[in-house]
């Protein structure tokens, strides 16, 4: 089972956008979240914690097109570690949330929906474009990975 988080905070920079070959939307951005606790009447803060959020396809799109630097925001989706080996030969990881939803946080304001259509898709296209992706990188990527979930299969 993979692990799943669920993470609110602000958005510390405007959505990266890009496309991965001619078809595949992919959108990152940097959400802060600092916790904050009272004592004995004062706010304290705690140290902030960076995460890199990763969304592709049409929450990509909408992402790019609903959210901006500061936007306070609720991410949920599977927590990933990606691992490689610069040129020097070092070990590198990072973590990252790989979205599965994300939405304005509604309790620090108001937001519309509005629905879009949903896009047909080829999980095949998908594959080889998640791989240029990973190669550009200079990443390993398991092109047999499948991030379908039930509701794309419906």
């Amino acid at each position: 089972m993979e692990p799943q988080i669920t993470i609110t905070g602000n958005l510390g920079n405007d959505v990266d956008h890009r496309m991965v070959g001619e078809q595949l939307s992919v959108s990152t951005f940097r959400l802060a979240n600092t916790p904050r606790v009272q004592r004995n009447g004062n706010w304290i803060e705690h140290p902030t914690t960076w995460l890199t959020v990763q969304c592709w396809r049409q929450l990509a799109d909408n992402v790019r097109d609903s959210l901006g630097k500061g936007d306070p925001v609720v991410v949920h989706g599977r927590l990933r570690t990606e691992t490689w080996r610069t040129k020097e030969g070092e070990d590198r990881e990072r973590q990252f949330i790989e979205a599965t939803s994300v939405g304005h946080d509604l309790n620090r304001g108001v937001a519309k929906f509005r629905r879009n259509e949903k896009p047909s898709r080829s999980a095949e296209r998908d594959a080889v474009a998640r791989q240029a992706l990973a190669e550009a990188e200079g990443i390993d990527a398991d092109p047999t990975f499948d991030d379908t979930t039930e509701e794309d299969a419906a």
